[in-house]
């Protein structure tokens, strides 16, 4: 699907027309024809005329647009144009101030190559997108021009972390994840180093080493780098699960299918470091996926067991499903011994406690330092990819205290997503960190207002913008 800027509108299958509450149409429509179309956010109503089909769509009350409100708009037109069959398709945008255009563009170029995304890969019969061409009715400058093409990379490293994520568990493996990273690596022009179980053991990362055990496949250590290595690096971990059974500790039947997602944090990694060296972002990125399967066998990690991580500490294993936290811990301490990080920031689908408190619209978000924290929610709203600050709550620490280890990886029943992230918290220490437990937003089995079943890719737009505007 090619996205292009136009002046004029060209003769296409299908005609956008966003319309806010009280906007009136410039387009010589029939009077009739707008009856009963609402304006209200993400209303729609298609019109036929004798060239072409018009269809208005509903932006709400202006004073309440926002980056969501058009990510919610630009999914349904792509869902339209999918139902119709269309081949082209004309948006004319709305009107917007000049020094919010550029912003806008960007995001649209997201939304469309974002929601035009289907993973059929396995299906017989595909019946993907027909649309070949999309022209936005806009004007037209070099800087608008650029805008629009950063937002198209940025959908499609968003794309690359959900195609990941969607393939199966029995395609998807550690060692497949790895092969995809060199690839990417190869393709977009920055590092990648793979540690396998015997530099992994050289390494003393018992914890990560521990949660494989169950598994004949392989574990890997995934360490990408891109960048000015003269400055201190963001260091980003993902991870990269890509099948979480829950070991000993069996999850129920019902949905495991699900858990191939457990690697999205992963994706998202790679995500990023595809859309960074795209961009060409003159900033020093680390990644470290720690990759591996959660499964039992005579060998799995038990309940009751103790495993040594990287930095010595002995963590006493009271269950096994919470493994995430264990390769974190590994992939932390890694970090802060080689790259001295200028900030950790990891995303996981550590818990099912954040869904419970946030859903599946938002992210929950902790960290150690406010430094970040101000341009972490901006580029948060700006991008639609939401989040909300839950606590590191001290007062919950003791939950965490093992009578014969040094700490254990389960607290008590209650602040499920807060104790996870200060067993995270006991490995980072002092230095800065942002937590994002992405288990809520990672994924979605059913249909959203902006995105169709499947991995979501969640983090790759927001953290591309917040590094940017960092650097």
């Amino acid at each position: 699907m090619q996205i292009q800027l136009s002046k004029t509108e060209t003769s296409p299958n299908l005609t956008i027309l966003p319309l806010f509450v009280g906007e009136k149409l410039n387009k010589n429509l029939p009077k009739h024809a707008l009856a009963d179309f609402k304006n209200r956010l993400g209303s729609t109503h298609l019109i036929y005329t004798d060239s072409s089909r018009v269809l208005l769509l509903g932006l709400g009350e202006k004073k309440n647009f926002k980056p969501e409100s058009w990510r919610t708009a630009t999914h349904t037109s792509i869902n339209i144009a999918m139902t119709l069959g269309v081949e082209s398709m004309d948006i004319v945008l709305p009107k917007l101030p000049t020094n919010q255009l550029e912003a806008f563009l960007e995001l649209t170029g997201f939304a469309l190559t974002f929601s035009g995304y289907r993973f059929d890969e396995y299906k017989k019969e595909k019946n993907g997108l027909k649309l070949k061409e999309v022209y936005l009715i806009s004007p037209i400058n070099a800087k608008l021009s650029k805008a629009l093409t950063r937002g198209i990379a940025l959908g499609h490293a968003a794309n690359t972390a959900r195609s990941l994520a969607n393939h199966p568990g029995n395609v998807a493996t550690p060692t497949h994840l790895a092969q995809h990273a060199k690839e990417s690596a190869k393709k977009f022009g920055f590092k990648c180093q793979v540690l396998g179980p015997k530099e992994i053991a050289k390494e003393k990362m018992g914890l990560l080493t521990g949660v494989s055990l169950g598994s004949d496949q392989p574990p890997q250590f995934i360490i990408l780098e891109y960048g000015n290595k003269n400055k201190p690096p963001f260091v980003l971990v993902g991870k990269g699960l890509t099948f979480d059974s829950g070991g000993v500790s069996i999850k129920p039947s019902e949905k495991m299918e699900e858990m191939k997602y457990d690697m999205c944090g992963g994706a998202v990694v790679l995500g990023i470091f595809e859309a960074a060296a795209a961009l060409k972002l003159p900033v020093h990125l680390v990644g470290l996926i720690p990759a591996t399967e959660n499964l039992l066998s005579g060998k799995a990690v038990k309940p009751g067991d103790i495993l040594i991580s990287h930095i010595g500490a002995s963590v006493e294993i009271i269950n096994t499903d919470a493994e995430g936290r264990l390769v974190l811990a590994d992939a932390i301490s890694y970090a802060k011994k080689y790259y001295k990080p200028k900030l950790i920031i990891d995303y996981a689908t550590l818990t099912g406690a954040v869904i419970t408190a946030l859903g599946d619209e938002y992210t929950g978000y902790f960290s150690n330092t406010k430094n970040y924290q101000k341009q972490f929610e901006k580029s948060s709203a700006l991008t639609a990819e939401k989040i909300w600050s839950l606590p590191l709550a001290q007062e919950y620490k003791d939950q965490l205290k093992s009578s014969i280890a040094d700490i254990k990886n389960l607290g008590e029943k209650g602040a499920g997503a807060t104790t996870a992230a200060l067993f995270l918290e006991y490995f980072v220490g002092t230095t800065p960190w942002i937590h994002l437990d992405i288990a809520g937003t990672a994924w979605t089995m059913r249909p959203k207002s902006y995105a169709s079943p499947g991995a979501t890719g969640w983090g790759v737009y927001l953290t591309v913008d917040f590094l940017r505007n960092n650097i």
